[in-house]
């Protein structure tokens, strides 16, 4: 088979899709398939199919949208828009009859893509977020008395709910890695029950338990415990909430560190919140690195304090890794932490359990071992890629023979 995976968002990338559409595309590869991949430049300049370096640019494409257009009678296009459009006059451009299936990885592309490709050909696509309640967390935070029925009635939630709503539509089969996330289309948008299959992510597991093998210049201090987040620096992930959990943590321990690599919009406001709370030496903003594997290995304890998430890889890495896990009860994340016994579970959006459970770990060294152990092995049983790349070959050619 011929494949085209595809997402609106930028790629390459550390984090996000990238890491799992890179890892789908080499696994298919070594099956005999032949796979490209669509994504977005980065800083939003174009389009490309990455791994044959084409490349188009908006510049290039924006008089082609533009001028049959009536200014007068055409609302002016947001960024957002223009960048949706061009996504639509970059695949044409790049050439979708080439391909068997089309495989999208946000509900952005599989709009854009459905509206340009062949009819015959299948469009799948995995959705890794709910893109419009993620909208509502971002809404809220100017706004923190809004509720989703108010904010589901403004500009900014018509757009995105609209938008979600007709990506969802425009595919012939939507996948989902947790039940939360397949309830949620259910009950957000009436999608049916028999458009969607669901099943979890997979990655590589020996290639990656060979990168914590992998050298660092982060050296471990000897008299701490480490305690690691590695994500994005952005609202949804309720990092503001693990540092306040640390500034609880100062006033009765002082035997530990914080390491938190990645980049977002809120990296200032997090590191002058750090400050305030006296914690410049504890916590440690490390940026973006490659190295995360190598990280995860010094590691003690992994923290992802979420507000809204899908089944994040970071949760899958840290695992593998074999490192006892705080995190939050959101979205799809209890299916993937059994409190107690694989992890510690706290309410998500609340500083104090969080606290509590960092706590514990901490003090508890057989109580953290255990779970360690636990994670470790309950890991290695259920995030192989060969089980995922089976499930979506399965799907490929139950569409393609419908």
């Amino acid at each position: 088979m011929k494949i085209l995976l595809a997402t609106f968002w930028a790629i390459p990338g550390r984090g996000g899709v990238w890491p799992l559409m890179n890892s789908i595309k080499e696994k298919l590869e070594s099956l005999g398939h032949e796979v490209d991949i669509l994504g977005k430049l980065h800083g939003g300049l174009g389009y490309q199919i990455i791994n044959k370096n084409w490349v188009v640019k908006n510049k290039q494409l924006l008089p082609i949208l533009n001028n049959p257009l009536n200014k007068n009678n055409v609302p002016q296009f947001n960024a957002h828009q223009r960048n949706r459009y061009c996504m639509e006059l970059a695949a044409t451009y790049f050439g979708l009859e080439q391909y068997d299936i089309i495989h999208t990885h946000d509900v952005i592309s599989t709009r854009c893509l459905s509206r340009v490709k062949p009819k015959k050909t299948p469009l799948i696509t995995s959705i890794h977020g709910a893109l419009a309640r993620e909208s509502t967390h971002s809404y809220k935070t100017p706004n923190p008395n809004a509720v989703i029925q108010q904010i589901k009635k403004t500009q900014h939630g018509r757009y995105y709910w609209t938008l979600e709503k007709l990506g969802l539509n425009s595919a012939d089969l939507i996948h989902t890695s947790s039940y939360w996330m397949r309830n949620l289309l259910i009950k957000d948008y009436s999608v049916s029950d028999n458009g969607i299959v669901s099943f979890q992510y997979g990655i590589d597991i020996e290639k990656f338990l060979a990168k914590m093998n992998n050298k660092t210049g982060i050296n471990k201090p000897l008299d701490r415990k480490v305690i690691l987040y590695t994500g994005r620096l952005v609202q949804i992930k309720g990092i503001n909430f693990l540092i306040h959990a640390l500034s609880q943590l100062k006033r009765v321990r002082n035997d530990w560190v914080c390491w938190i690599v990645g980049e977002g919009r809120m990296k200032n406001e997090l590191q002058q919140l750090s400050a305030q709370l006296g914690l410049n030496r504890y916590v440690k903003f490390l940026g973006a690195r490659d190295d995360v594997p190598a990280l995860l290995k010094l590691a003690d304890i992994f923290v992802l304090p979420s507000l809204q998430d899908n089944m994040p890889l970071s949760i899958i890495e840290a695992q593998l890794a074999g490192k006892a896990i705080v995190t939050s009860n959101a979205g799809g994340i209890p299916e993937m932490v059994n409190h107690g016994v694989t992890g510690l579970i706290a309410p998500a959006g609340r500083s104090i359990p969080l606290y509590k459970h960092i706590k514990t770990l901490i003090e508890n060294d057989s109580f953290r071992n255990g779970i360690s152990s636990n994670t470790k092995e309950w890991a290695m049983q259920h995030w192989s890629i060969d089980l995922m790349i089976d499930r979506i070959l399965t799907i490929y050619k139950q569409m393609l023979f419908k």
